[in-house]
């Protein structure tokens, strides 16, 4: 634990009895593991130090759908919660069912939207309403690397995709695993995602994940984003079906493997085991001309209520959330970059700073892209069918050219 954590945690655990009087807000969220448990007692604990009590409903799970089904539950019986973790375009579209409070108040009196990068607003914001609070950011085009094997093999941090695969069959022929992965859809549409801006660079991306240009996405460009996925293919092992996203990472860990393409989470494995960044294991953007930051957050909607004590919890979590102190605390456990962008790098390992310096540069350079994979990029009925085709042609035997006729077919089908 970091000193600043020790330092927060022991901060908020004096808490006066009478800081307990003010009311309860009752949160939904799928967090179920212990480090994100964790994370969210750094919430929790601040919120406690204005008066209120969090009442944890924590349904894990299909990465957060059968909380979302939960919901849909409470809502028909008219009892929703005073709050809800979000991912992707479901707070938007609740927003839609005039459902969610507007924070824009809250937002214009704590400069929200100028903290905040300018592409996170499309899932925090719903026309004028400021409709969720985003605690951090995820990274998901990571790629995690055993040092000691790439070292021993001499090979370097790749630098381009035709570096990356090379490096894979020279570490094949060495009798090593060159990458580690399960026959999940989401954790095949992580490369998926990555080689469509990686090749084709993020205006690419754009067209054909977020704006389903047809010529984009019936063209040769990504036709090659199909040969490039199964030249990734030929470098995974023959038992990855079935296999976890976590029990891969270990085999990375344990020098099974050489790499495995993850988001950020995947390295409170390898902190976990006490390892260290550049020292026992490599941490490294997908490699492209153009570095993209395809991002992931998790944000905390209100839902309108009646009782004045949960809109006066609802408040308090929501300025909770966006102080920068807690955005800090939170992220230093979970593994993920705070969304807010004024928040110090100071106590972060080195991957994350590299995430801060990367996250930075794209802003700028226009490749900061949500993705598609986790919901933030194509609406869902879309974003599926990316997932579907890509999942199928990875585990069978489908030409480059039949993928991207499926492809097209299934998003007109779909439109």
């Amino acid at each position: 634990m970091s000193k600043f954590i020790a330092s927060l945690v022991a901060a908020t655990m004096l808490v006066p009895a009478a800081a307990h009087a003010e009311g309860t807000i009752e949160v939904l969220h799928h967090w179920v593991s212990q480090s994100e448990v964790d994370a969210l007692n750094v919430i929790r604990k601040d919120l406690e130090t204005k008066g209120f009590q969090w009442k944890d409903s924590a349904v894990g799970g299909m990465s957060g759908a059968n909380a979302q089904q939960a919901l849909r539950s409470r809502l028909t019986s008219g009892d929703p919660p005073g709050a809800m973790q979000f991912l992707g375009w479901e707070g938007p579209q609740w927003a839609e069912q005039g459902v969610v409070r507007d924070l824009n108040d809250l937002a214009k009196a704590g400069g929200w939207r100028e903290a905040l990068p300018p592409q996170l607003l499309t899932f925090v914001t719903s026309g004028e309403a400021f409709i969720a609070a985003p605690i951090n950011m995820h990274r998901q085009n990571w790629v995690w690397a055993n040092k000691k094997i790439f070292d021993e093999a001499g090979i370097a941090v790749p630098k381009t995709w035709a570096d990356l695969i090379a490096a894979g069959k020279k570490l094949k022929e060495k009798g090593v695993t060159p990458v580690a992965m399960g026959d999940e859809p989401w954790q095949i549409g992580i490369i998926f995602d990555a080689l469509l801006s990686d090749l084709n660079g993020p205006e690419f991306y754009k067209k054909a994940a977020i704006d389903l240009d047809p010529a984009a996405l019936n063209s040769p460009e990504m036709v090659k984003v199909f040969d490039t996925l199964r030249e990734v293919r030929g470098l995974v092992d023959a038992n990855f079906v079935g296999r976890d996203w976590a029990v891969a990472t270990g085999m990375v860990i344990n020098g099974e493997a050489a790499m495995q393409f993850m988001g950020d989470w995947a390295k409170g494995e390898f902190l976990a085991k006490g390892l260290k960044p550049n020292t026992d294991f490599y941490c490294f953007a997908t490699p492209a001309k153009v570095t993209s930051f395809q991002y992931v957050i998790d944000s905390f909607g209100m839902f309108t209520v009646k009782d004045e004590t949960v809109q006066k919890a609802q408040v308090a979590l929501a300025e909770t959330i966006m102080d920068p102190k807690v955005q800090k605390g939170f992220n230093l456990i979970k593994g993920s970059i705070p969304a807010r962008t004024d928040v110090s790098v100071d106590d972060f390992d080195d991957c994350a700073k590299l995430g801060f310096n990367e996250r930075a540069e794209a802003i700028k350079a226009g490749s900061m892209l949500g993705a598609m994979t986790h919901g933030f990029a194509a609406k869902p009925e879309f974003a599926s069918v990316f997932g579907d085709v890509a999942a199928q042609f990875f585990v069978g035997n489908m030409s480059s050219e039949d993928a991207v006729k499926m492809l097209v077919e299934g998003i007109d089908n779909a439109r």
